[in-house]
């Protein structure tokens, strides 16, 4: 029972807001086995393509930040992306923080206050400093974190992909459907296009 509806429903779907929702539902519901197989597996591969990269992201990223808690003593509980972003800049957080001292005095030059709360506010002190044991254990780190961004850009192109794949599906039920939906409409004073949902 609940089968047999489920295919009455598939099959009294548009073509076009099937494809919209998966590519290759259109197909499918038009009966072309064969192109309906070939978006089902590019859909398929975009979003095993995003969870792959995106896992291997946060795991090169995480392999990094353990490099940096082990060789330059950075602060395990920090979660924040700048303070991670710093360690791949600075040797140690004292050079960090110098530049942080320079900033307050441009910021703020006839207030030491300010240039105070400004320096404790955006430097890193205490279980936040740290200092790297070698310059090419640095280098290595700034790799891994690279690396970690590439699988993150990788990433954020497929949702990209993913709208492509829905916009060419979308075209090929429209203009290459087996069915006459689609086509140039020659009547007297009707000349254009048509299509009949």
């Amino acid at each position: 029972m609940f089968f047999g509806i489920t295919i009455m429903i598939f099959q009294a779907m548009n073509p076009i807001i099937a494809s919209l929702l998966v590519p290759g539902l259109g197909e499918a519901i038009q009966g072309q086995r064969v192109k309906a197989r070939a978006f089902f597996t590019v859909e398929g591969s975009i979003w095993l393509s995003y969870f792959g990269f995106s896992y291997f992201s946060s795991k090169t990223d995480h392999s990094a930040r353990a490099f940096a808690v082990e060789h330059a003593g950075a602060n395990p509980n920090q979660t924040d992306d700048d303070y991670y972003n710093a360690l791949e800049d600075y040797l140690c957080s004292d050079d960090y923080n110098l530049v942080v001292e320079r900033d307050a005095s441009w910021y703020y030059p006839d207030d030491p206050e300010k240039q105070s709360e400004y320096i404790k506010k955006n430097g890193y002190f205490a279980e936040d400093a740290w200092k790297w044991d070698a310059v090419t254990n640095k280098t290595h780190y700034w790799e891994r974190r690279k690396s970690a961004r590439t699988w993150k850009r990788r990433a954020q192109f497929m949702p990209g992909f993913a709208v492509i794949n829905r916009i060419v599906s979308v075209i090929d039920v429209v203009v290459f459907s087996n069915q006459e939906n689609f086509g140039l409409d020659t009547r007297p004073g009707r000349i254009g296009f048509y299509y009949k949902f």
